[in-house]
């Protein structure tokens, strides 16, 4: 009998687009099953950045276009059927430009996708109970039906930003997406939590950036910043960027490299977050 797993599932998400969270949902994903998890991805960007970062064959190309994270939301497919196998342990819901259409839908006449039209990702992921680790959940550059839908299935909450006072902005709109979503008059997700803010693209050598990090983390009433921080240096682009540079594919890299291991320290970090050992104290 397989494993039963928890699959906690955590959107990567700001309305601030250039934060790093195409990176940081791939790279996640990538560094948790390099820590031997299960883990699933789904790419919810009409943009299919995390898609076309997954180096495709021509076969699973095809899949995907046929089976994809638009065909749940327009016809109600198995969510089974979408899901295409990267690497042993890492899989990938793929999204396709025909999610720009599935929002248009969503924003204008929500009732002829679902009478709930808000958690039709929610319902269509409950098969998946059990059978990941993790599921990372890319989402687009907007507070639109796709990332509130996201937020809706989601657990947890991740919020990249920059350390610059136009990301802080976006950071603030996220907040009070998530405050309604949780304790809002519909309620659409009371158990939805604010994992932590991740500093992406940090160059120490600022004093603006050092500044706005202790701002951040002056306020932990108000919400967590991961001690892992991702460095400029790491941001190398996506991953098919990074195959033409390297040769390599992601799941390929060392495990100290540059752009990979800041991803792993947050993978370990979520993990002892998470997974509390009733020896040392963690935050709720």
């Amino acid at each position: 009998m397989a494993k039963a797993r928890k699959n906690r599932i955590i959107c990567v998400a700001n309305q601030k687009g250039g934060v790093a969270k195409t990176t940081t949902a791939a790279y996640l994903g990538a560094a948790f099953a390099r820590l031997s998890k299960y883990v699933l991805m789904i790419d919810s960007d009409p943009q299919c950045n995390l898609t076309y970062s997954m180096e495709l064959d021509e076969a699973t190309q095809e899949k995907a276009i046929e089976n994809n994270l638009a065909t749940i939301y327009e016809s109600g497919q198995d969510v089974d059927s979408c899901i295409l196998r990267i690497r042993d342990n890492l899989s990938l819901i793929p999204a396709s430009a025909d999610l720009v259409m599935t929002e248009l839908t969503l924003d204008s006449s929500p009732d002829a996708l679902s009478s709930e039209p808000e958690r039709i990702l929610r319902k269509a992921m409950t098969p998946l109970r059990g059978r990941f680790d993790y599921t990372i959940i890319d989402c687009p550059p907007s507070q639109g039906m796709l990332t509130l839908n996201a937020l809706v299935a989601a657990d947890y909450l991740i919020v990249p930003t920059l350390a610059s006072v136009i990301s802080l902005t976006g950071l603030e709109r996220m907040l009070e997406q998530v405050h309604e979503i949780v304790n809002g008059d519909m309620a659409l997700n009371a158990d939805l939590k604010l994992l932590g803010i991740l500093l992406t693209r940090f160059r120490r050598d600022r004093n603006a950036e050092l500044e706005i990090e202790s701002k951040l983390r002056s306020v932990p009433e108000e919400f967590f910043v991961f001690k892992t921080v991702i460095p400029d240096r790491s941001q190398f682009g996506l991953l098919g960027e990074l195959k033409a540079q390297t040769g390599r594919h992601l799941m390929e890299l060392s495990m100290v490299s540059y752009s990979l291991l800041p991803y792993l320290t947050l993978a370990m970090e979520i993990e002892k977050i998470l997974t509390p050992s009733r020896y040392s104290a963690t935050r709720p």
